[in-house]
């Protein structure tokens, strides 16, 4: 992706980015599920000592989160130098800056790091989906990972980008026919292009790179968010999100998600696609 369609996605972006759940359960729950996931087949693996790298990690948040679950050392790498604005600003915030390091960098060339020199990588909300190259990307990370050491990554999800651009924007056909056969989705006029995956072809990719793919989830695989949950201004409160800030709808619903988001047959059904692999 171009430098200048990637800042000027990222510079209004990064504003309003760590605002997201204010108004949204969907995103609540969404994170909820992610974090979880994380807990068990990252941070569990993880010790005092282990460097874990949030590739793409933009404005930090996810460190921020991760950061209150194990004392390990991290790292956010992410080419938006307005995202890092915002990273760095968080992370002193949270108290968190003797033990988090921001690199600003591209994941197709990874040259700040040498071979062998991560414990685990996350990338979490589609980074990858956004490098038009990630073909080296993959191979970028998997030279960077020490051997033993895992990746969760995530993509936008190719069969519900179908379902969605079919049942909520009725999109002409000439659009679903590219989505289906280029894998490419645009949401809207001030959103980039952008590679969407399924669970094979995100698994596809690790492999070639050299991973053992241990499973992929869905993230969420029954929960669709509302046109509010997408609002930059965090105006307004969609159906899902409203019916979510009850508490025993969204335990249940959560409880629900993470009994089924890895089931093989159900994944492919969410709107992010999450793999781990782990490198040999």
């Amino acid at each position: 992706m171009k430098k200048g369609i990637f800042d000027d996605f990222f510079k209004p972006y990064a504003k309003n980015v760590d605002q997201v759940d204010l108004n949204s359960a969907f995103w609540k729950l969404s994170d909820k599920i992610i974090l979880e996931i994380i807990k068990k087949e990252i941070l569990s693996h993880a010790t005092e000592n282990s460097i874990i790298m949030d590739a793409g990690g933009g404005s930090g948040r996810w460190v921020v989160k991760m950061s209150k679950e194990c004392s390990s050392r991290f790292l956010i790498f992410d080419r938006s130098e307005d995202m890092l604005e915002k990273a760095s600003q968080n992370i002193k915030n949270a108290g968190i800056q003797n033990n988090v390091q921001i690199i600003k960098g591209d994941l197709t060339n990874i040259k700040e790091f040498a071979d062998n020199s991560v414990n685990h990588i996350t990338s979490i909300y589609s980074p990858i989906s956004f490098i038009y190259e990630y073909e080296k990307a993959f191979r970028e990370m998997y030279r960077i990972l020490k051997p033993g050491g895992k990746i969760i990554i995530m993509g936008h999800s190719l069969y519900n980008a179908i379902y969605s651009k079919i049942n909520n924007y009725n999109a002409p056909v000439h659009e679903i026919k590219r989505l289906y056969e280029e894998h490419v989705v645009k949401w809207a006029p001030h959103v980039p292009e952008l590679i969407a995956y399924s669970k094979e072809t995100m698994e596809d990719e690790l492999s070639k790179a050299g991973f053992v793919v241990e499973k992929t989830f869905g993230i969420p695989v029954f929960v669709q968010p509302g046109p509010e949950d997408f609002n930059p201004n965090n105006e307004g409160v969609s159906k899902i999100s409203k019916y979510l800030e009850n508490t025993d709808n969204f335990n249940n619903t959560l409880d629900i998600e993470m009994q089924s988001n890895s089931l093989p047959n159900i994944a492919n059904r969410g709107m992010n696609i999450f793999t781990l692999a782990t490198k040999k």
